[in-house]
C-alpha cells in the first residue's frame, strides 16, 4: 500500500469531516461503523474497505480521486475521475437504506427527543399526499401544496425536518429525499447546483447558468416517476422558493420557516414550546444525565419551565451541564444570575444548530429595526407585559402612554395591521384573533431586555404601568359588568406589580392600580393576592412626599375590609382606627372619609356580636353624612340601611323597620322606584318581615325586587340570584320545599355563571340549600353540600373563621338529627370554641351552637352541662329577639322539660 495516498486520505476524510461539522462519532453513524474505525481511517492505521469507499463518496458527493481513495486492493470497485458520483449513489445500498440520492447535509441527531405527535401528524399528511403508486401507464399529477413546518428560530423546526427526513429513509418511503437550503436565492442556486452531480438520468449537467439549472432540476422531479421528497429549509421568504418547487410528479415538498402567512402556498404544521416532560426528557438526554435521581429530575424539571420549553435553549442548557460538570440545581442559580451570558452561549459540540438563541433572533431584531422601527417599539413594550395574553387595545386605548412613533403605528387598525405583520412573519408573536389578544416567548422578552440599558428598562416600565392603569376598571368594587375586563388585565397587573418592585416605582398612578386591583382579587377570596397588592398600594402612598391622605385612608379601610372578611379582627381594627385618626389630624372629624372609616369598624364589631359597640359608630357616620350630604341624599340611605340591619340582627324590629324604610323612600327618589338600590332596601324589609314570622308582608317585596333587577340586570345577574336565593330561603320557612329548592337552584346556576364554583356567594346557596335538605330529611345530599361548604370555608376564609364555625355547627346538627351524636359532639365544640373566642355573649349564632350541644349533653344524661348551655343560649335569645319570639320560646321549652 502506498503510504503517501494513505496519508492523503487521511488528510481528506477528515477535512470532509471538518467541513460537516461533524464529530467522529456523527460520521461512524451515519456510516454505520464505530469511532475506533474512524479514528483508525483519521490516524492512518487503516484504509477503509471498497464497501466503506463507495459508502464515503456518495456520504461526502466526492469520486473516489478527490478524497484520495485510489491506492486501493480492487481498483474496480470504486469509482474512477469519469464515472459521475450518482453512479455510487445509486448503486450504495444497505439493509436499511434505499438506493437513491440523499443529500441531508446534517448527521441524525442523537439528541433528539419527543415531537412524536408533530411527527406523526406530518407523517400522515405527506403519506395522504400520494395513495396511489406511481406508474409507467400513469400521466403525471399535480402535487398537493406544499407542508410547512413552521415557527420561531430555535424551536427545532430544522431538527424536526431532518429527523423525519431518517426516518422516511429508513422505511423507504422516498427513492430521493433532497435538501435545499433556502436561506436566501443565492444559497438556493448553491444546493440545487450541488444536486447536478447526484441525480440519476439528469442530462443537463453542463448548462452554466444557475437559474436555468434550477428550474431544468425542478422539470427533472416532474416528469420522474418514483417518489421523492425535496425540502426547503430555512424558507423564511416564501417569495424565494416559489419559483423552484414543483408542481407536478410524484413526490412531497417540506419547507421549515419562521414566516406566520403560509396558507396560500403551504399546508401549516406549526410547532409549539416543549411540554413539560418532553423538555425534561430532552435535557437530561442532552446532558447525558438519563440515569439522573429524582431530585435531578425535578431541578431539571424547574429549567424547562425556566426556559419556557424552549428547545435551543434546552439544548444550550444541556451542553453548558455536560461540558462543565454542573448540576441542575447550580444551573438553575446560574442562570437567574447570568442568564444573558448562558442565552448567547451555544456550546463546542453544536453541529446541527451553531447559532445561540441570541445569535438566531438578533438578525430577525436587526431586520426588523431596519424595516419597521415601530414594531421594534412593540417588541420592546411586550417584554414588559405578562407575555400570554395581551389585550390588543392595551397598544391602541392607552397610546397616550407610548413613544410618537409608536402611537402614529397603532393609530388605526390598517397601520396597527402592518405593525403586527412585521413580528408575524418572523414568527415572534402570535394573535389569538377572536380574543384580540398577542403572546410571545419568554425567551423573546428576556433577550429584549438584555438590548436595552437600564435607562430605558425604567422608563419602558413606567409606561406600562401608566397604560395598565388606564385600561383597568376604577370602580371594580360590586361592579359585575367590569369583572371581565379586570379579568382581562390581571395578568399584565401582576406583570406590573413585579416591575413596581423591579424598578422601585413609586408614583400615584401605581399605587391607584394594585388598590384597585386588591379590591377586584378581595372580591373574588383571592385573599393572599389582594393582601400583598393592597399593602405594597399603601408603602407607596405613604412614602410620598406631599402624601394624599384621603387616598391613605381609602387603602387603609379596604386592606382592613380584606382582613375583617377574613375574620382577621385583630388586624382589621387599628388599620380602621388609624384611618379615623388620619381623617382627625389632616382631613377633619366631618370627612366623608371619616364617616366611611366608622362605618367600616362599625361592621367589624357588629360581625363580633359587639353590637353596643358598633350602634354609636353608625349613629356618628350617619350624622357626618347628613351634614355633609343631607338627611335624603342616597349615601345617607346607605347608612340607615346599615343601622337597620345591626337593630334586626338584635331583633330590634321596632327600630330597625322605619329606618329601612327610610332609605328605601330615599333611594325611590333619587334613583326611582325601579332602581336595583332601590330593590336591595326591598329584599332588606323581606329579611326584617320573615324575621317576625309576616311571610304574606315579604313575599310581594322580594318579587318586586326581583322584577327590578331582572329589568335593569338580566334574568341571570348575580344581584337577581340574591334576591330569588332570598325568596328560596322564605318558601324554605313556610315548608313550601318543592319551590324553595327550584329558586336555590336557579339562584346557584345564576352565581355559578358569573361568580365561579367557589365565590363566596356561590357557596352561601350551596349553605341555604344544605339546609333545605337537612330540613327534608334528606341526609346525603345535606352532608356533602356542608362539607363542601366548610372545605371552601376553610380556605378561602379560614379554620377559625364564623361563617367557618357556622358550617361546622350546621353539619353537628345534621349529624345529631340522625342520631350520630358521638360525630355531632366534636363538631359542636370545635364551632363553640371559634365562636367564643370572636364573639360577645350576645350573637345569635353561638346561641345555635350552645342550644344544639345543650340537646346533645341532654342525649348523654350530663343534665348540669345541658342545663348551663341552655341558659346561656336563652339569654342570648331573649337579649336578641325577646322573651316571647319562636326561637326563644324554643329554648325557653327545653330548658323547662329538662327542669
Amino acid at each position: 500500500m502506498d503510504v503517501s495516498h494513505s496519508t492523503d486520505t487521511v488528510n481528506r476524510i477528515r477535512q470532509e469531516r471538518i467541513l460537516h461539522n461533524w464529530r467522529q462519532k456523527d460520521l461512524a453513524d451515519e456510516l454505520g461503523t464505530t469511532v475506533g474505525t474512524v479514528k483508525r481511517w483519521e490516524r492512518g492505521n487503516q484504509q477503509p474497505s471498497a464497501y466503506f469507499r463507495i459508502k464515503l463518496c456518495a456520504l461526502f458527493g466526492k469520486s473516489a480521486e478527490e478524497l484520495g481513495l485510489v491506492a486501493v486492493d480492487n481498483p474496480s470497485a470504486l469509482p474512477s475521475a469519469d464515472q459521475d458520483v450518482s453512479d455510487v449513489k445509486q448503486t450504495c445500498s444497505s439493509p436499511e437504506e434505499g438506493n437513491g440520492v440523499w443529500n441531508v447535509p446534517y448527521t441524525r441527531n442523537p439528541h433528539f427527543t419527543g415531537r412524536e405527535d408533530l411527527l406523526d401528524h406530518l407523517d400522515q399528511r405527506l403519506s395522504a399526499e400520494r395513495p396511489e403508486e406511481p406508474g409507467s401507464m400513469m400521466c403525471q399529477v399535480e402535487l398537493t401544496q406544499p407542508q410547512a413546518i413552521k415557527g420561531l428560530g430555535g424551536i427545532g423546526k430544522t431538527q424536526i425536518a431532518v429527523e423525519y427526513a431518517y426516518r422516511a429513509r429508513k422505511q423507504n418511503r422516498y427513492t430521493h429525499i433532497l435538501w435545499i437550503n433556502a436561506s436566501s436565492e443565492e444559497a438556493v442556486m448553491t444546493s440545487f447546483v450541488g444536486l447536478v452531480r447526484l441525480l440519476p438520468t439528469f442530462s443537463e449537467q453542463d448548462e452554466t447558468d444557475q437559474h436555468k439549472l434550477a428550474m431544468a432540476i425542478k422539470r427533472w422531479l416532474e416528469g420522474y416517476r418514483t417518489r421523492w421528497l425535496l425540502v426547503f429549509d430555512n424558507a423564511d421568504d416564501l417569495s424565494v422558493i416559489q419559483p423552484y418547487v414543483p408542481q407536478q410528479g410524484y413526490g412531497s415538498v417540506l419547507l421549515t420557516t419562521r414566516a406566520h402567512a403560509v396558507g396560500s402556498f403551504a399546508v401549516p404544521l406549526e410547532v409549539e414550546m416543549m411540554g413539560l416532560m418532553e423538555g425534561t426528557q430532552f435535557l437530561l438526554h442532552r446532558a447525558q444525565h438519563l440515569d439522573a435521581s429524582d431530585e435531578e429530575q425535578n431541578e431539571a424539571s424547574n429549567i424547562v419551565i425556566a426556559l419556557d420549553g424552549f428547545p435551543l435553549a434546552l439544548d444550550q442548557a444541556g451542553a453548558y451541564i455536560e461540558e462543565t460538570g454542573c448540576g441542575f440545581g447550580e444551573y438553575l442559580q446560574l442562570y437567574e444570575q447570568h442568564h444573558a451570558k448562558l442565552l448567547a452561549r451555544r456550546g463546542r459540540q453544536a453541529t446541527h444548530y451553531p447559532d445561540s438563541v441570541v445569535t438566531t433572533w438578533e438578525l430577525s431584531f436587526q431586520k426588523i429595526e431596519q424595516a419597521y422601527p415601530a414594531a421594534t417599539k412593540l417588541l420592546q413594550l411586550c417584554a414588559y407585559l405578562s407575555p400570554d395574553h395581551i389585550p390588543e387595545e392595551l397598544f391602541t386605548k392607552a397610546a397616550e402612554h407610548w413613544p410618537p412613533i409608536l402611537q402614529q403605528a397603532v393609530a388605526d387598525q390598517f397601520t396597527f395591521n402592518e405593525l403586527l405583520e412585521a413580528l408575524l412573519a418572523f414568527s415572534l408573536i402570535k394573535r389569538l384573533t377572536q380574543e384580540h389578544l398577542l403572546s410571545l416567548h419568554r425567551l423573546v422578552q428576556a433577550v429584549q431586555l438584555d438590548r436595552m440599558n437600564i435607562g430605558e428598562q425604567h422608563k419602558w416600565a413606567e409606561r406600562v404601568v401608566c397604560a395598565v392603569n388606564t385600561l383597568f376598571p376604577k370602580d371594580p368594587k360590586d361592579n359585575v359588568d367590569t369583572w371581565p375586563q379586570c379579568l382581562r388585565y390581571l395578568e399584565q397587573v401582576q406583570a406590573c406589580d413585579q416591575l413596581i418592585q423591579k424598578y422601585n416605582l413609586s408614583f400615584p398612578e401605581a399605587a391607584d392600580l394594585l388598590d384597585r386591583a386588591g379590591t377586584f382579587l378581595r372580591d373574588h377570596a383571592s385573599y393572599i393576592l389582594a393582601e400583598t397588592l393592597y399593602q405594597r398600594a399603601l408603602a407607596i402612598r405613604e412614602q410620598q412626599f406631599e402624601p394624599h391622605y384621603s387616598d391613605i385612608v381609602s387603602n387603609l379601610n379596604n386592606l382592613a375590609v380584606l382582613y375583617t372578611q377574613q375574620g382577621k379582627y385583630e388586624r382589621a381594627e387599628p388599620l380602621y382606627k388609624q384611618a379615623i385618626s388620619i381623617c382627625e389630624r389632616y382631613l377633619g372629624i366631618n370627612h366623608a372619609d371619616a364617616a366611611r372609616s366608622l362605618n367600616n369598624l362599625a361592621i367589624l364589631y357588629w360581625n363580633q356580636g359587639k353590637y353596643g359597640l358598633a350602634e354609636p359608630l353608625y349613629q356618628r357616620a350617619l350624622t357626618i353624612r347628613e351634614q355633609l350630604l343631607g338627611a335624603n341624599h342616597p349615601h345617607t340611605a346607605k347608612l340607615l340601611n346599615n343601622l337597620a340591619n345591626l337593630y334586626l340582627l338584635q331583633g330590634k324590629y321596632e327600630k330597625a323597620e322605619p329606618l329601612i324604610k327610610r332609605a328605601i323612600s330615599i333611594w325611590e327618589h333619587h334613583l326611582g322606584a325601579d332602581h336595583p338600590t332601590t330593590a336591595m332596601g326591598l329584599n332588606n324589609v323581606t329579611e326584617l318581615y320573615r324575621c317576625q314570622g309576616k311571610y304574606k308582608e315579604a313575599e310581594p317585596l322580594i318579587k318586586r325586587a326581583i322584577a327590578i333587577w331582572e329589568h335593569h340586570l338580566g334574568v341571570d345577574h348575580p344581584d337577581t340570584a340574591r334576591g330569588i336565593t332570598s325568596l328560596a330561603i322564605l318558601y324554605r320557612e313556610q315548608g313550601e320545599h318543592a319551590k324553595a329548592e327550584s329558586l336555590f337552584l336557579q339562584g346557584l346556576t345564576i352565581r355559578k355563571k358569573h361568580l365561579g364554583e367557589e365565590h363566596l356567594d356561590t357557596i352561601e346557596t350551596l349553605y341555604e340549600l344544605a339546609e333545605l335538605y337537612r330540613e327534608q330529611g334528606k341526609y346525603r345530599e345535606a352532608e356533602l353540600l356542608i362539607k363542601r361548604v366548610i372545605a371552601n370555608w376553610e380556605q378561602n376564609l379560614g379554620t377559625h373563621h364564623l361563617e367557618t364555625a357556622r358550617g361546622i355547627t350546621s353539619l353537628a346538627l345534621l349529624y345529631q338529627e340522625q342520631g350520630k351524636h358521638r360525630e355531632a359532639e366534636p363538631l359542636f365544640l370545635q364551632a363553640l370554641a371559634i365562636q367564643e373566642q370572636t364573639l360577645t355573649e350576645h350573637h345569635t349564632d353561638l346561641a345555635t351552637t350552645l342550644f344544639g350541644l345543650a340537646r346533645l349533653y341532654e342525649w348523654q344524661r350530663n343534665l348540669k352541662k345541658a342545663t348551663d348551655l341552655y341558659q346561656r343560649a336563652l339569654a342570648i335569645r331573649t337579649r336578641v329577639y325577646g322573651p316571647y319570639h319562636p326561637r326563644t320560646l324554643e329554648v325557653s321549652e327545653s330548658l323547662h322539660d329538662l327542669r
